[in-house]
């Protein structure tokens, strides 16, 4: 099991994780400052509706933000050139010859921001949870 697990293959996985995790604590920094900033200029600001309306927006966020990701990595440009095609044919050929790149850069962004929406959406409801008790 050691020469599977190794530092060169468990460092780039940890850096990996580690800028996610940055990503959804700038995220959530944000959120709970826009939050704020919204209820007390409106004069509803207090705790219980506070979290009730961050929660609210964690979820949505994470669900949006993971759902974006999932369509980068199916690969919606995939599904985007073929509907072209049938418009006009000698676009297509020009998208098919940057087809590569692109899928490049989806397969890059896309599990990324699945796993940015699936920490948001576990963060909305390890607070809701935590404000239950």
């Amino acid at each position: 099991m050691r020469e599977y697990i190794r530092r060169e293959y468990v460092k780039p996985v940890l850096r990996f994780l580690m800028r996610i995790v940055i990503v959804v604590g700038v995220i959530l920094l944000l959120n709970v400052i826009g939050l704020g900033v919204f209820l007390f200029s409106r004069g509803q600001w207090n705790l219980p509706s506070f979290l009730e309306f961050l929660v609210i927006l964690l979820l949505l966020e994470g669900s949006l933000i993971g759902a974006a990701g999932g369509f980068m990595f199916y690969g919606y440009s995939e599904y985007r050139i073929a509907k072209q095609h049938a418009i006009n044919p000698a676009i297509v050929g020009d998208q098919r010859q940057k087809w590569r790149e692109r899928r490049l850069s989806q397969q890059k962004w896309g599990p990324a921001m699945l796993v940015a929406g699936f920490l948001l959406i576990f963060l909305g409801l390890l607070i809701s949870f935590l404000a239950s008790l």
